[in-house]
């Protein structure tokens, strides 16, 4: 329901501000912190722009295999031509396939190793999607923090919601919940699989395991869920190992709160 006060922020405003591509105005903004009606609004047009990441973020993107291809020259030339085609459109695909580019060019591992992306495929690269939008209190501001919590990744058709939290002792806890953008596919494909947390930033397409020990490791359970116990501030990466892959998870960074 909309609500009745003057300083009422519109519908297109609070979308506007869920999706973070514009701030209200300081009359509407103080509002919008003392009205329960309004925080409810927002609150939907948030959860409605998470669904639509979730289901859509880069649904008509080619998978991270067929990049690799296509940056080796693997592939016919109608998929190349098609695929090139979207890069010229797409600017998140156009900064995937710069980014395998440079990593084909600075690992000269073709001579030594035999290395190709036929021996990479395995390894899918997480992107994070989604910061979650926080109501700004007064005090605090006019900006939404950088270390908001929860965050939203994407690796093909895996999502990763991760939240931050707090144990009973003050340690803090990384919670992830993983789920498949494939209707067709259920969580159980993540029962058991062993998930590490390395410190620091890893170099994502990486060929073989990262050769420093994780500081944390945990195990998916039967709901896709996973906990870190103790997870000191810092810089994260989290590798996820599937039967099938490898899937990495960067720009994961705990701040003081």
């Amino acid at each position: 329901m909309d609500c009745p006060h003057a300083s009422a922020p519109t519908s297109e405003e609070l979308l506007s501000f869920a999706l973070d591509e514009d701030t209200l105005p300081t009359e509407k903004r103080a509002h919008l912190e003392q009205c329960t009606a309004c925080q409810q609004r927002l609150a939907a047009y948030i959860r409605l722009d998470e669904a639509l990441v979730a289901r859509f973020y880069r649904r008509f993107c080619p998978d991270s295999m067929r990049i690799s291809l296509y940056c080796e020259d693997l592939l016919p030339a109608d998929e190349r031509m098609h695929i090139a085609s979207h890069v010229l459109d797409c600017p998140l695909c156009t900064a995937e396939v710069a980014d395998t580019r440079r990593f084909m060019q600075d690992a000269p591992l073709a001579a030594a190793t035999g290395f190709s992306p036929l021996s990479a495929m395995r390894h899918v690269v997480g992107v994070l999607t989604k910061q979650q939008a926080q109501l700004v209190t007064r005090g605090e501001g006019g900006n939404v923090p950088e270390n908001a919590w929860p965050r939203q990744y994407r690796a093909d058709d895996i999502d990763l919601s991760l939240h931050l939290s707090r144990a009973s002792n003050g340690d803090q806890l990384l919670l992830g919940i993983l789920t498949s953008a494939d209707s067709a596919e259920s969580v159980d494909m993540f029962e058991g699989a062993r998930a590490e947390l390395y410190a620091g930033s890893l170099l994502a397409n990486f060929e073989q395991p990262p050769s420093q020990e994780p500081i944390r490791q945990t195990q998916v359970d039967d709901l896709g869920n996973l906990v870190f116990n103790a997870v000191p501030n810092g810089d994260y990466v989290l590798v996820i190992h599937l039967p099938d892959q490898d899937v990495v998870f960067e720009q994961i960074t705990i701040e003081q709160r």
